[in-house]
């Protein structure tokens, strides 16, 4: 069990508090109920997808597995989540406040709650906390936006990256794709036989690992930014 100092000490690193200081952490302590939970890796998820987001939820500790599943059940994606991070903070409010993705720890993890209801109540109150969420919300959005931006697309890979790219507008790292062929060249335009050879002379490349219906990308952010044709 970490000592007071060092646990406050961590808290203060942690994403839309880093700037608040330990003291300011510890006059929260009583209502926010500071203490941080410990999960083994496990394949029993923690977050499902469609859960409603009750509290302001963070990764302190460990690593998490993330999968979001279309509606359509046409793909899943999937990526991990690093800690120190926050969890879906976008999620909180609005018209859908639901979780996205489903979560599983993949090592073992330490993570903290704070209920919504306290986040107006306290968490509000602090202008570094204010200013930090806004940021992070307005770095979501101009990703996301980003991503979605009309672009003039030549090549089937210029094509694909863009694919890849919407459904990881924000990822680092490894991740993976579940998706049928069929699916993914109607994504892209192209027709199955052309999808199927770039994805297999990526696979060569050793830019990809290709599977039956899925395929993984090492850095994401490496394949995005190269050029294989």
């Amino acid at each position: 069990m970490q000592d007071l100092s060092t646990r406050y000490a961590l808290l203060t690193r942690l994403p839309l508090l880093q700037g608040i200081s330990s003291t300011e952490l510890l006059n929260w302590e009583d209502a926010l109920r500071l203490d941080l939970d410990e999960f083994p890796a496990s394949r029993l998820p923690l977050i499902q997808q469609g859960d409603n987001c009750t509290q302001l939820l963070y990764l302190v500790e460990g690593e998490l597995l993330r999968e979001h599943r279309s509606a359509d059940g046409n793909f899943a994606i999937r990526s991990i989540l690093r800690a120190p991070a926050v969890i879906e903070v976008d999620r909180l409010f609005g018209l859908n406040p639901t979780y996205e993705y489903t979560y599983w720890a993949k090592t073992e993890a330490r993570m903290l709650g704070i209920r919504k209801s306290l986040i107006n109540s306290h968490l509000m109150k602090s202008e570094v906390f204010r200013l930090n969420l806004l940021n992070t919300l307005s770095a979501i959005a101009q990703k996301r936006a980003a991503a979605l931006r009309p672009r003039q697309l030549g090549s089937v890979e210029e094509r694909l990256k863009h694919f890849i790219q919407t459904l990881f507008p924000d990822c680092e790292g490894e991740v993976e794709i579940s998706i049928k062929m069929k699916d993914l060249a109607r994504f892209t335009g192209d027709s199955r036989l052309i999808v199927s050879r770039l994805l297999n002379r990526l696979d060569e490349a050793g830019s990809i690992r290709l599977g039956r219906e899925h395929f993984a990308i090492k850095d994401i952010r490496q394949f995005l930014s190269s050029q294989h044709e």
